[in-house]
């Protein structure tokens, strides 16, 4: 039983520390959150007067972290500050960290001897069940880690109508 509960908090920890949203925030925080923000992808599309409140970016792991996820985040924190919407100015998927294969700390000269037809077949199998993770002396190969970004903005109304523009008339 002490077995499974230790189980279980390393998998609670892990899941903890895996496709973590980073968040942040630099503007104005109303003393009043909100219970519904709505989503713009376009200023034009926006029939309200509002001022910004500030600016916000969040961002995550590409395989780890949805663009749903990142916009949940956005819409939590946005009714924390008062906003009654959020537009997105920019999305992007950046390079993140880069990392090289390189020799393993441990090994011994059995371990990676590329000339054994065996040892060539376990590399074949791990790379096509689980991508190249093989560390060998001949795979110097890098591995680019990539990044959701979402920079917008928290916008609060200034009127409680939206603005109906005014129709022309021609006389």
């Amino acid at each position: 039983m002490r077995f499974m509960s230790r189980m279980f908090f390393s998998a609670m920890l892990a899941m903890l520390f895996c496709g973590c949203v980073s968040y942040e925030y630099e503007g104005v925080r109303e003393s009043e959150p909100t219970d519904s923000v709505q989503f713009f992808v376009s200023a034009s599309a926006i029939s309200r007067p509002y001022t910004v409140l500030g600016r916000a970016r969040v961002s995550g792991n590409y395989q780890d972290v949805s663009y749903d996820r990142l916009t949940d985040k956005l819409r939590s924190e946005a009714e924390r500050c008062g906003a009654n919407a959020v537009l997105i100015v920019e999305q992007q998927v950046l390079p993140g960290e880069v990392q090289t294969n390189v020799r393993p700390q441990f090994e011994t000269a059995f371990d990676y001897d590329d000339t054994s037809s065996s040892w060539r077949q376990i590399y074949r199998d791990v790379d096509v069940r689980y991508g190249s993770v093989r560390g060998t002396p001949s795979d110097l190969s890098t591995v680019t880690d990539y990044r959701r970004v979402i920079r917008a903005e928290f916008l609060k109304y200034t009127s409680e109508a939206p603005v109906v523009p005014e129709k022309k008339t021609s006389e």
